[in-house]
């Protein structure tokens, strides 16, 4: 009977180790992605810096007309040189903020799963101690006249059981609500990281309008030293 008792805790403690590795890993993960925030972020920086750097030197070329024309080209090289990894760092932004509605989604599923195991093991272990007293009442009901103060002590073994049964239950309950806290914690780190993507997103939609200035800004430039190229000719 001893064997039959240890069977439920051995699920239930197997069951929180579980639940605990997952969620070590779960947090492993929004590290990760934190990780890759800061290195699109850099990049972000850096692709600033070399737009402004293009913009600088459209100036220059604007203010002398020798050599315009190579130098418009190596201008044009260098915006679609930028549009190319705006358009990447989008995508990147676009893979990171759907990994972290996934991570979001898996954790509340691995928390729903986790009270439902619980309540469920709950369910089994009352069941299984019921079944027990129910057993060791019958097995002695028929010399009950004989040894009553025997059935009396089993029965309040039984009923010792059951106690620190309901009181091993009533820890988990409290585990189980630290571990909501715990999840509500990182839900605010999920929202803080998703305005980080929304204010990165803006920032690249700044940077595109920018690029579309910038090539326009050539087209309008470039088009009297053509004019003025044939007339020459």
């Amino acid at each position: 009977m001893g064997g039959r008792e240890s069977d439920p805790q051995k699920q239930l403690l197997n069951l929180i180790r579980n639940f605990a590795a997952e969620k070590s890993q779960g947090e492993r993960r929004v590290v990760t992605l934190r990780k890759q925030i800061e290195k699109l972020t850099w990049e972000l920086s850096e692709a600033n810096s070399e737009l402004e750097n293009a913009k600088r030197c459209k100036e220059l070329v604007e203010q002398d007309l020798k050599g315009f024309e190579v130098q418009l080209f190596l201008s044009e090289a260098s915006a679609q040189t930028l549009e190319a990894r705006v358009s990447l760092i989008q995508d990147q932004i676009s893979a990171v903020g759907s990994d972290l509605e996934t991570l979001k989604n898996e954790e509340a599923a691995l928390r729903d799963q986790f009270i439902h195991n619980m309540l469920r093991l709950n369910a089994e272990i009352r069941k299984f101690h019921h079944n027990i007293i129910t057993w060791e009442i019958d097995a002695v009901d028929c010399a009950a006249s004989k040894d009553a103060p025997q059935v009396i002590m089993k029965e309040n073994d039984a009923e010792v059981a059951l106690k620190v049964l309901e009181s091993r239950l009533l820890e988990l309950i409290s585990q189980t609500a630290k571990a909501d806290e715990e999840y509500q914690a990182e839900q605010k780190i999920y929202k803080n990281v998703q305005q980080q993507l929304i204010d990165h997103e803006r920032k690249v939609s700044l940077m595109n309008m920018i690029v579309m200035e910038t090539e326009e800004l050539q087209d309008l430039t470039i088009y009297p030293y053509k004019f003025l190229t044939g007339a020459i000719v």
